[in-house]
């Protein structure tokens, strides 16, 4: 995927609670209460909750509920993939980033969990997007994501396709925002959505 002005954007990225279970056999809907699975790691609703009050009420950035659960199945993937990208990354860039948005908002105090793992998600987005010289790195965790991933009717099922065309679109707007001079641009990443419907067949346009 063509990105105008990556290294810009490579740079200008330099500068900026999980519940652990059994996972639920793929093919298979997940339990009650829980929004998706993946290997080992379970996303409830209500953890899907919290970080959409996180994107709202400290970011200002809303999210909905299928933006949430894209950024939270891909973000610990990614983060194991660093190495791919030759990204040397810890949690404590997106606690610092965190820590900048709240006192935007002239909010004092540490940042929730929640609010690192939404800024953390998105951070994730956006390296693995401007980086590396090509896409593939993500797609391929996409790829995979979409195999492993366990879900229900109203979280939808993950689409790599779906991934993929939604990244793009988004790519674009946040070189928009960097150009721009906006110090957050990746929170742009927000808007990527890999769920559809598991009724509804993605169909990628020639």
């Amino acid at each position: 995927m063509p990105l105008p002005r990556r290294r810009s954007l490579a740079a200008a990225l330099a500068g900026t609670a999980i519940v652990l279970t059994g996972c639920s056999v793929p093919g298979q809907p997940a339990a009650a209460g829980v929004a998706a699975e993946l290997d080992d790691v379970t996303i409830t609703n209500e953890q899907v909750a919290e970080l959409s009050d996180a994107w709202v009420y400290d970011i200002g950035s809303p999210a909905n509920r299928r933006q949430v659960l894209t950024m939270e199945l891909m973000r610990e993937p990614l983060k194991a993939a660093t190495d791919e990208i030759d990204l040397t990354y810890n949690r404590s860039q997106a606690q610092i980033q965190a820590e900048g948005l709240l006192e935007l908002q002239g909010v004092s105090g540490a940042p929730s969990e929640e609010l690192v793992d939404a800024v953390e998600g998105a951070l994730m987005l956006a390296a693995f997007t401007v980086i590396p010289e090509d896409t593939s790195a993500i797609q391929a965790v996409a790829e995979q994501v979409e195999a492993d991933a366990v879900t229900n009717a109203r979280t939808g099922s993950f689409s790599a396709d779906a991934f993929m065309a939604s990244l793009t679109e988004t790519a674009a707007k946040a070189t928009a925002a960097a150009q721009q001079g906006q110090p957050a641009w990746f929170l742009e990443f927000n808007d990527v959505v890999g769920l559809v419907d598991q009724d509804a067949s993605w169909l990628v346009s020639e």
